[in-house]
């Protein structure tokens, strides 16, 4: 049987080595400016996540916004990634957490309904309390027979202070776990407004890339 003009194209083919005038070897585009803009992208992101967290007026946000930054762009191959690295209780802020007498609608519950005085929720509290300045204004002055009296002893009003602030994260440690922590969606809300900014500045990006790969 005669065999087709196809089937002894691809056996020539398989078996040598075309002979071409003018043969060009074609070379990967480099995407620089792919990678230029997702360290863009990845900076404007975390910009907006910290605006978004001030918005939600979450409390004592200020650890948590600077704890927010982009990490290097990285490129494995063909793929091209960026990451941004936040405190790990970004995610309790973002979708909240059920306290055992309220829930919040989310995945995330408090292990027990117990307070330890010497836990590290308590720990945490203390230090915003005294970081925020609850206390601060009365730092100098204690309350005897209804009347103000100015303590001169440091160690008095250190005493006094440190034990009012511990006295107050244990009571509010307690009615968090009650009450839960009310979602923010502060990363939901900012990644889907960034959806369409990401897809534009990649398009355009990629076009960039082509367009020098061609004239290179």
């Amino acid at each position: 049987m005669a065999r087709s003009i196809s089937q002894a194209q691809l056996h020539f083919l398989e078996g040598n080595e075309l002979d071409l005038i003018g043969e060009e070897q074609i070379k990967p585009v480099q995407l620089n400016d792919i990678a230029d803009t997702l360290a863009y992208l990845a900076a404007l992101y975390t910009e907006k996540l910290a605006e978004s967290l001030n918005k939600a007026d979450a409390t004592s946000s200020g650890f948590l916004a600077d704890s927010i930054i982009p990490l290097d762009v990285k490129v494995l191959g063909s793929v091209y990634t960026v990451e941004i690295q936040a405190a790990t209780y970004a995610k309790f802020i973002d979708e909240g957490v059920d306290g055992w007498a309220k829930s919040r609608g989310s995945q995330y519950k408090f292990k027990s309904k117990g307070v330890d005085p010497n836990g590290e929720m308590v720990k945490s509290i203390k230090a915003w309390l005294l970081r925020e300045g609850s206390f601060s204004k009365a730092s100098d002055i204690s309350v005897y027979r209804g009347k103000k009296i100015s303590l001169t002893g440091r160690e008095s009003r250190q005493k006094s202070i440190t034990d009012a602030t511990t006295k107050r994260a244990i009571s509010t440690a307690y009615m968090i776990k009650r009450q839960g922590i009310k979602p923010t969606k502060f990363w939901s809300n900012t990644t889907k407004d960034m959806a369409r900014v990401v897809e534009m500045e990649l398009a355009k990006a990629l076009k960039v890339d082509i367009i020098n790969s061609i004239v290179e």
